[in-house]
């Protein structure tokens, strides 16, 4: 007897019945062949494009409380003048709030899990849990003292955690945290076993900071000198990446977190993809933070991912589809230590979505995954399940009515004078 039978779904082009048993994919099977199968539930999947949902490797889940708050404005201005004197008023209460309200939108375009680092953590961890994701949750570091930042109760929590749920150590940048403060986490993750999330290389100011403070070319040249550069490691941005510097991360078995929409809007600058893909860089994308992007759908995050290399590289076969749908699943699920998802595979992690190709996008020809990323929004998204569970459905989440009220209340606490 099987959970869940998925009959007659779009797979990579061919008719498939999928089955479902606990968290794990039991069955991938020809169309027809799972019809008289025993299970507790079955869906026609006649009309859907059955798909692995995307994972996000860089957000900062709780920042969608402050979106658009000064729109045009460049990186540094922006988080003195705006962000951190506003996120000096954050509580759990609206870090949970703010949250539940990211992952109700990434669940809207097909996203199952955030890579984060923000403040407030077990706030975090419990909208997580409570709403079915995968997450990272990073334990955070910078040189100011911040009350929000509660490392010890969140390493504390760590024996409890569900499966589905991860922790990193996550120093936020070069420019907020000193060299020994780096070499500091760099041991504690060596010594706790977890892997390392930082920004890296996201601005020409950044490159000044390390060459004129701390003496070093590069960023990451600098921030593997303070250890950070280890395996998993994910470095958010890295849009000014030397050659050298994409041979560095890929020999030091680090992912990058490509995050397009956020490096175009704050004029950060564009992430080599074609040359870190040449290098062996392992690439994933992100999000980035719902006030320097300013969505979370994962759909247009890839498109954007997409443009921005055939852009940069001046060629249009500079990122082939195949490359750009394995960066957002399979690539990213492992990246957020999920290794077992992303793929709809028997014996994997029961991660998917229902795509409707009733649509006007599909309704002409090509292939129905790359016009889901490159035609598609997050309307045509049906379904969404998580390690077999289903979280939305015809594309409502429950509880969607309080998420909302409870994220417009603890927006206005922010952004009142």
């Amino acid at each position: 007897m099987f959970d869940l039978i998925l009959s007659n779904a779009l797979l990579k082009g061919r008719r498939v019945d999928v089955a479902v048993q606990g968290s794990r994919f039991a069955a991938v099977e020809p169309a027809g062949t799972l019809a008289q199968a025993g299970t507790r539930e079955r869906l026609d999947c006649s009309h859907f494009l059955l798909r692995p949902p995307f994972y996000n490797t860089h957000t900062h889940q709780a920042m969608t409380l402050l979106r658009g708050i000064d729109d045009d404005c460049a990186l540094m201005d922006w988080l003195t003048r705006e962000i951190w004197p506003r996120e000096a008023r954050l509580t759990p209460n609206t870090v949970y709030a703010g949250t539940r309200l990211a992952i109700l939108e990434g669940l809207k375009s097909g996203c199952v899990a955030f890579n984060d680092m923000y403040f407030h953590q077990p706030a975090v961890i419990r909208a997580a849990t409570e709403m079915g994701v995968r997450a990272r949750i990073g334990l955070m570091y910078m040189d100011q003292v911040s009350d929000h930042i509660e490392n010890d109760a969140t390493l504390a929590l760590r024996d409890a955690l569900p499966p589905t749920i991860g922790l990193s150590i996550a120093p936020h940048a070069l420019y907020t945290t000193s060299p020994e403060l780096l070499r500091r986490v760099a041991a504690q993750a060596e010594s706790l076993g977890l892997p390392l999330h930082i920004h890296a290389a996201e601005t020409t100011a950044e490159t000044a900071i390390a060459k004129e403070r701390f003496g070093f070319d590069s960023p990451l040249a600098y921030l593997d000198f303070c250890g950070i550069l280890r395996p998993g490691t994910i470095l958010a941005h890295c849009c000014h990446a030397t050659e050298a510097d994409l041979a560095l991360i890929a020999e030091r078995g680090c992912f990058v977190a490509h995050c397009p929409q956020s490096n175009q809007k704050l004029a950060s600058g564009v992430f080599p993809w074609a040359k870190a893909a040449a290098a062996g860089v392992r690439i994933t994308i992100g999000t980035d933070g719902a006030a320097s992007n300013n969505g979370l759908s994962m759909i247009a995050e890839a498109k954007a991912a997409a443009l921005s290399a055939k852009l940069g590289a001046g060629a249009p076969d500079a990122l082939r589809f195949a490359d750009l749908d394995r960066a957002v699943t399979e690539e990213a699920a492992a990246a957020l230590g999920f290794p077992n998802a992303g793929r709809i595979v028997p014996g994997a992690d029961a991660d998917f979505i229902l795509v409707d190709l009733e649509t006007p996008v599909f309704a002409g020809g090509g292939d129905p995954d790359a016009n889901f990323i490159y035609a598609a929004d997050s309307s045509c998204v049906d379904t969404v399940a998580c390690a077999g569970r289903l979280l939305m459905r015809g594309h409502q989440v429950p509880g969607e009515a309080d998420i909302l009220a409870a994220a417009r209340t603890a927006s206005a606490t922010l952004l009142t004078p």
